[in-house]
């Protein structure tokens, strides 16, 4: 209460404010008014208005190289002074320097130890072109590759079996089945009388000795010591040898062989079966033959 002394001076009442409970249901917006003038009050007007800064070159030249870009080299995985390529080269500057020098005891680096078989360059390039030594090769600096892997066929299923489609022509996969003989075709076979003659030949196994060859598909003749390549082609032992002096591939399919051919030994099998069966056939008509007396 005022003093009753002073009653012409102006009083001002406060009142307490009560202490609240958390109340999550309750929200309101003055914590964020109050941080807003307190960042107001603290800076300058020139740092509120300014969040990102750029120093000035104070040149009416463009940043960046000069061509804008033009000859920039493409290294993206391993740069171009520590690539294999690079540490070959310097490998092969340090040889030079101490070829012909006694050992001092140095440690150069696990690329840099003392070699005494100097590579051999060829007409495919130098030594440190990679083209006469193992290891990656560099990638060209100004290509960019972007390669993708399609393995999605993107043709409507719901059409290519069944002949109908749902979307009709909205539909955004390929309508194709062209793989499937169309009706006048299959109409057409019915009147000649070939529409499913072959259908049984096509479960059939076959024996095994039809799949064989009776001639050398290099000398065209008969076996001499078959033999047979990884990828299953026969050959006269001396044949397959003199070809191999000349091409590491097939002769038939060109693939690489790695030198190895093996004993054809069903072909070896199949060859003694014919032999029997001809000198059995001999013996038959020797005895079928009549006895003429003299």
């Amino acid at each position: 209460e005022p003093e009753s002394s002073d009653e012409d001076g102006a009083a001002v009442f406060r009142p307490e404010r009560k202490q609240q409970a958390a109340n999550p249901m309750v929200q309101g917006t003055k914590r964020v008014t109050r941080e807003k003038q307190k960042y107001s009050s603290s800076e300058s007007e020139e740092d509120r208005g300014i969040t990102v800064a750029y120093k000035s070159s104070r040149s009416a030249k463009p940043l960046g190289p000069d061509d804008m870009g033009a000859t920039a080299t493409y290294e993206l995985d391993t740069e171009k002074v520590n690539d294999a390529q690079a540490i070959f080269e310097r490998s092969q500057q340090i040889q030079e320097e101490i070829k012909g020098k006694e050992d001092d005891k140095v440690y150069r680096g696990i690329h840099n130890y003392t070699k005494f078989i100097k590579p051999k360059e060829t007409a495919m390039g130098n030594a440190s072109s990679g083209m006469v030594r193992k290891g990656p090769i560099r990638a060209p600096e100004h290509l960019r590759a972007t390669v993708r892997w399609d393995y999605q066929p993107d043709i409507c299923k719901d059409y290519k079996e069944t002949g109908f489609c749902g979307f009709g022509d909205s539909c955004k996969f390929l309508h194709d089945r062209s793989d499937y003989k169309h009706g006048w075709q299959i109409e057409r076979e019915l009147e000649e009388g070939r529409y499913g003659a072959t259908a049984e030949e096509n479960y059939e196994v076959s024996s095994g000795d039809e799949d064989l060859p009776f001639k050398c598909f290099i000398c065209r003749e008969s076996f001499q010591h078959p033999v047979i390549t990884k990828c299953k082609h026969y050959f006269c032992e001396k044949c397959a040898l003199q070809h191999y002096k000349k091409s590491k591939r097939c002769f038939v399919c060109g693939q690489q062989t790695m030198g190895v051919f093996n004993p054809a030994k069903e072909l070896i099998a199949k060859m003694e079966k014919i032999k029997q069966n001809m000198k059995g056939n001999s013996d038959e008509d020797e005895k079928s033959a009549p006895q003429h007396s003299h």
